[in-house]
């Protein structure tokens, strides 16, 4: 049997698991279609979980999403280290945990025991709204995370409120392969955190919307990214032309950047970008920066030619 497409969702494929024995052999002979497991938004996601890491099928998951399962607990974690399906998930290499709200520092330590190869790490909004006699993640996990995943690729820690410096510096002296961190809405760190990102010389993405103390010398030790694609600086408050300029003057592959709600910033800025960046920049939101010229979206593509989106918050 030829197998006609790789993608189809799980659900199908499970499906055709069930049409006929001979389909069904098939199917699970070809350990390419069995690399991604997806629970998020569902119910009874641990169980599934654990129910799905037990069968042979799944033995080489590379693949696991998580998000927004609200009922996946750490003791799921817990039965798939003890268990043999432990081993299913030695190759793992992306995660996402976004909303998992029982997941806690111990959750983490798990996860980096079951899981050496993690690439991409996800967990956006772990804040503990719903549980918040129970301890949520701290800079104990981004020590594991940075101990553990040296060769780590893409992480996000939006809203993980109990962040600190001393987390954030473990992770930037350690995961020097980052090309993707997402810091949106933490407004705990400091410059002291903000100026060792500079390590990362591969980073092409950085979400820092809402960093209320990355000052103009932060920014300017971040324009050592000289790789940086996107750059989200929206409602960073204490930013000014000194800043924006040394990124335009840097990092000249820049597509994204947001820098709405920044009252810093002027005109300056704005002649500094169209110098350094007029021919990759294609979003640029400088909405709410009441120091820049208001200028018709002719006038903005005569600055930028390749301009094609002119806001990014609403």
């Amino acid at each position: 049997m030829n197998i006609v497409s790789t993608r189809l969702p799980q659900r199908d494929l499970i499906s055709l698991l069930l049409v006929s024995p001979w389909i069904n052999r098939n199917l699970i002979s070809h350990p390419s279609l069995w690399l991604v497991l997806d629970f998020h938004e569902m119910n009874n996601a641990g169980d599934r979980l654990v129910s799905a890491l037990s069968l042979s099928r799944y033995q080489n998951v590379k693949h696991i999403n998580l998000e927004f399962a609200r009922d996946i607990e750490e003791k799921h974690l817990e039965i798939v280290k003890n268990k043999v399906c432990g081993h299913c998930i030695r190759n793992l290499e992306v995660l996402n945990l976004n909303g998992c709200q029982k997941i806690s520092d111990t959750g983490i330590e798990l996860i980096t025991y079951n899981c050496p190869k993690l690439k991409v790490f996800s967990i956006y909004w772990n804040v503990r709204v719903l549980y918040a006699k129970l301890q949520n993640l701290t800079d104990e996990s981004l020590k594991l995370i940075a101990e553990n995943y040296q060769g780590l690729q893409m992480l996000n820690l939006t809203r993980c409120i109990k962040l600190t410096d001393r987390g954030l510096q473990m992770i930037l002296l350690k995961c020097s392969s980052l090309r993707s961190l997402n810091l949106y809405a933490l407004s705990s760190f400091t410059d002291v955190a903000y100026k060792k990102i500079s390590l990362l010389i591969h980073l092409q993405f950085l979400d820092l919307c809402g960093a209320q103390n990355l000052s103009d010398d932060g920014l300017s030790c971040i324009s050592k990214c000289k790789n940086l694609v996107s750059l989200n600086l929206t409602w960073c408050v204490r930013v000014t032309d000194e800043g924006v300029i040394a990124i335009a003057e840097s990092c000249r592959s820049l597509e994204f950047l947001s820098l709405f709600g920044i009252v810093g910033v002027t005109d300056k800025s704005l002649e500094a970008l169209s110098s350094s960046c007029s021919n990759t920049i294609t979003t640029l939101d400088v909405n709410g920066c009441i120091g820049i010229k208001r200028r018709s979206h002719d006038q903005l593509l005569r600055l930028f030619p390749k301009l094609r989106c002119f806001k990014v918050h609403s």
